[in-house]
């Protein structure tokens, strides 16, 4: 008795949160904000947000977050002082600034996930149960909690898998192909990992075709030909939206007079510094010979005799090359740019020799991703970043002379913010629960429903290429950098995404 008086309980709150799910998507966002201050991504929110235009934030951040978030800022100083600074030039907001863009991240995220969660084919009872599970990883609502264009890969996503649920489903609009072209901007341009996100949708559409190929009998709701020109136009969209980005990058740099260049060399030299900390010297004088005959060029080999010898790029391999350039006559302002292109040219090198302890160490941070990472452990990269930005400016203030002196800038706050998070219940619920477990439990459920014919094989599918995307995003995050828990954010929402779509309904075809 008590067994079935629990179960139609419990069926009656799914139902009614699955026929008013906004709720319960918004609730963790009143809990960050009454029991947090806004977070910090380190030094890298300084250069996207507070510095003025320069080659960080057009070259290496992309500039549609890095000037698009300060317009919440722009917007603040005009209606409390009268006047602001253009969000091409160095910021000094006030604080409630900070909650202004905080508010809109976290509004783009219920947004995002409301879109997700109606573009699925859901009875109320799934959709209640998927609402509470899309609510429950804290990590969503505490990247939106923080200033940094992490911020945006939530939104992004869930809005890219919500929009190209529909296009595959037979159930799209003019409507959701502008909700698509807009989310993919906004991914490409915050993090240039976000750009895997531009073929999801041309291999999921590919992947369609071959599957009624292979099984004539499938009754997918659109035909071969249709499914042709979706692909063809998320193809266009593809290079549409990387020409507004080359575009963009390509304006800003010509009026702020940057030389245009990778500038993920840095990045690179980073990830090999991990792989070189684990060799002993007789084996670094062996990889010196191996790599250097890669190049003839006389700066890129000294540049990988100074990331073996030195470390990486930021801790005194830039000074080396600029020190050799400076020596040959190159311009001042040129140095930095040439400098660039020399540090790429070294990583190129390192990775071209495909040593297999290199990628040992690829694939032992790509395992990690997957357990023991939880939602608790990428959640709490939001304080924990806040927390390290807080120690270098104790540790030395005057390089960051010109930031407001915030609440969140203060050690002992942070501190106490950091001590606070760690013991939350709402972010530590699932710290037991690493990634890895939840995909093997969505992959079980959609089989089960699969057999019961609760769900189609197509939907399925989708949703396993919604998985791939993110394992895809993040085992190129690891090739090309030392893994953080925050990097795997793009995996966990496609985990997440994933285990949304195998509770979808039987009757809704992909395809």
């Amino acid at each position: 008795m008590f067994v079935k008086g629990f179960g139609r309980w419990a069926s009656f709150t799914f139902e009614f949160v699955g026929r008013h799910p906004t709720w319960i998507l918004v609730l963790p966002s009143i809990w960050m904000f009454g029991r947090f201050l806004p977070f910090w991504k380190d030094v890298d929110a300084v250069h996207q947000l507070i510095s003025p235009a320069w080659d960080a934030n057009i070259l290496h951040f992309p500039p549609i977050y890095c000037f698009g978030a300060r317009l919440p800022f722009w917007l603040t100083e005009i209606l409390t002082s009268g006047s602001a600074p253009s969000i091409f030039e160095g910021q000094h907001p006030p604080f409630a600034a900070v909650f202004a863009l905080v508010i809109l991240q976290h509004a783009g995220v219920w947004v995002a996930l409301r879109y997700f969660l109606l573009s699925l084919s859901l009875s109320d009872l799934n959709r209640g149960i998927v609402a509470l599970l899309l609510a429950s990883s804290t990590s969503f609502y505490v990247f939106a909690h923080t200033c940094g264009s992490d911020a945006m890969t939530s939104v992004t996503w869930f809005l890219v898998f919500g929009a190209g649920f529909r296009v595959l489903t037979a159930t799209a609009t003019w409507r959701t192909w502008v909700v698509y072209v807009a989310a993919l901007m906004l991914a490409v341009g915050s993090r240039q990992i976000n750009g895997v996100l531009l073929v999801w949708l041309p291999l999921t559409t590919l992947l369609m075709i071959g599957f009624r190929w292979l099984h004539l009998k499938s009754d997918q709701s659109l035909s071969v030909s249709r499914q042709a020109r979706i692909a063809g136009i998320a193809v266009a969209t593809c290079f549409v939206v990387l020409g507004i980005e080359d575009s963009l990058v390509a304006y800003l740099s010509h009026r702020f007079n940057i030389i245009e260049r990778p500038t993920f060399g840095a990045t690179l030299s980073d990830r090999i510094a991990t792989w070189i900390s684990l060799l002993s010297a007789e084996e670094k004088d062996r990889l010196l010979v191996r790599v250097e005959a890669l190049t003839a060029d006389a700066n890129t080999r000294l540049a990988i005799e100074s990331q073996i010898k030195f470390g990486p790029y930021h801790m005194g391999t830039d000074r080396v090359i600029k020190s050799a350039l400076e020596e040959e006559g190159v311009p001042k302002e040129k140095t930095q740019a040439e400098s660039d292109r020399v540090i790429l040219r070294a990583a190129i090198c390192f990775y071209e020799t495909r040593d297999p302890r290199l990628v040992a160490v690829i694939l032992r941070e790509f395992a990690k991703g997957w357990a023991p990472t939880s939602d608790y452990r990428v959640a709490l990269s939001g304080p924990l970043a806040t927390l390290r930005f807080a120690n270098n400016l104790a540790r030395d203030a005057l390089p960051w002379s010109q930031l407001p002196r915030w609440p969140i800038f203060n050690l002992v706050c942070v501190r106490n913010m950091v001590e606070r998070a760690e013991h939350d219940w709402v972010i530590e619920h699932w710290q037991g629960v690493p990634i890895l477990v939840w995909s093997v439990l969505f992959v079980l459920v959609g089989v089960w429903r699969l057999r019961r014919n609760e769900l189609s094989l197509e939907v399925l599918l989708v949703g396993l290429t919604v998985l791939g995307i993110g394992a895809a995003a993040y085992a190129a995050t690891c090739v090309c950098v030392y893994s953080t828990p925050r990097y795997v954010l793009p995996l966990l929402v496609s985990v997440f995404a994933f285990g949304s779509m195998v509770f979808s309904n039987g009757r809704n075809r992909a395809g």
